[in-house]
């Protein structure tokens, strides 16, 4: 008896081996064709290879290029391998004979549910591409391949304070920014003082702005003057009343400067430059960061980047709920031929991403929250998959 129980467990352990291989097989192909076409869609780009003299640094362009679509394809993979496993299972009557042997539907696909939820944990860490795109660099070793991290052209208004700036060009990595102008006023608009730096940088005491002109207009508190290379109020001259007649548009001081500070000023443009990146283009932790740290939570701005992020966590839970549509396709004893398992595969794949991108517009316009517009696609998922597989009991 003890004989028996132990060859049905060790045959048990031969069905979950080969399951999770068929599996694994199939998810590996999808991939693979996948990123084949991503690499095809890069190779057609040719001013991503201006700088590009060795197979190293192609080779880590193509990494950064590829994970930046990792989290996506996972979802992808599960759906398509799950689907084409089970399906060719049945018309092996592989299937069948599982069922007629006692195998219940959950032994069936209890492993293959295991897998995706590894798959998931995957996921969930393929987010911070960052790390990967370092761990990979570090990995192959050799020259670096350098990222330009400097955003050209953009505004950055405060409403808050009342300021408004003007980049020719920031660098994210070291905060060092050129042809900046910056606009201070009161809350009526009226202007308090203007700044025109060949270039600047934010540090952690504040602003340093070098090679420029300073122009100070009078306001309530004097006017503002600059002494031992920092802003200073003569209150010698000033307006009791704002809206005064002797108040005027033009400046009342005006300086060069070769070197100017101000300690008060902390205004962080990174979150700014970094709305000049497409939401696709950005990291995990990059969307963090514009979300958390941009001055009015409440713009428009932000939509896509919100999408995106949530997109990224959706994700997740996302290869696991693959699995179980697929599960609710393929769990049948029919008989079906390989081009329509491809085409079913493909059609629902192209209906999830409608929908999805139906949903994402509504998002992005901000008519929907981003959580409802991602959540929406997969609770459909959810829904038809747990309706199927009731039907097929």
């Amino acid at each position: 008896m003890i004989n028996i129980i132990i060859r049905i467990k060790y045959k048990l352990k031969i069905i979950e081996k080969y399951l999770v291989y068929e599996w694994l097989k199939w998810f590996g192909l999808c991939f693979l064709v996948l990123y084949s076409l991503l690499f095809l869609q890069l190779l057609t780009d040719q001013h991503e290879f201006e700088d590009i003299d060795s197979f190293r640094l192609f080779l880590i362009l193509f990494i950064r290029f590829a994970l930046s679509y990792l989290s996506w394809l996972f979802p992808i993979g599960c759906f398509v391998a799950t689907l084409f496993t089970f399906s060719f299972l049945a018309k092996k009557r592989e299937l069948l004979a599982l069922e007629t042997s006692g195998c219940s539907p959950f032994f069936i696909t209890r492993t293959i549910i295991g897998v995706a939820i590894i798959i998931s944990f995957l996921s969930w860490y393929s987010q911070d591409t960052e790390k990967l795109e370092q761990w990979f660099k570090t990995s192959l070793g050799g020259e670096e391949l350098v990222q330009n991290t400097t955003v050209p052209s953009f505004k950055m208004r405060l409403q808050s304070v009342y300021r408004t700036w003007y980049f020719q060009s920031f660098d994210i990595l070291d905060g060092n920014a050129t042809k900046i102008h910056l606009y201070s006023y009161d809350e009526k608009g009226n202007d308090i003082f203007r700044i025109r730096s060949e270039s600047g940088r934010l540090t952690t005491k504040g602003w340093h702005f070098n090679d420029g002109s300073f122009l100070g207009f009078s306001s309530s508190r004097g006017i503002p003057v600059i002494k031992n290379d920092r802003i200073f109020w003569d209150s010698s001259v000033s307006l009791p009343d704002q809206n005064s007649s002797l108040r005027t548009v033009s400046p009342s001081y005006n300086k060069r400067f070769s070197a100017l500070f101000l300690p008060e000023l902390f205004d962080d443009p990174t979150p700014y430059a970094l709305l000049k990146t497409k939401p696709q283009d950005l990291s995990f932790k990059k969307l963090s960061e514009i979300i958390d740290n941009f001055p009015n939570q409440h713009s428009s701005k932000l939509n896509p980047y919100r999408l995106r992020r949530t997109q990224l966590l959706w994700n997740v839970p996302g290869c696991f709920l693959a699995v179980m549509c697929a599960l609710a396709l393929s769990l049948r004893n029919e008989q079906r031929s390989v081009g329509f398992i491809t085409g079913l595969s493909l059609f629902y794949i192209l209906v999830f991403y409608i929908i999805r991108s139906l949903c994402d517009a509504l998002g992005e316009k901000g008519i929907l929250s981003d959580w409802v517009a991602t959540g929406i696609p997969f609770a459909l998922v959810f829904v038809v998959s747990v309706r199927m597989i009731c039907k097929n009991r």
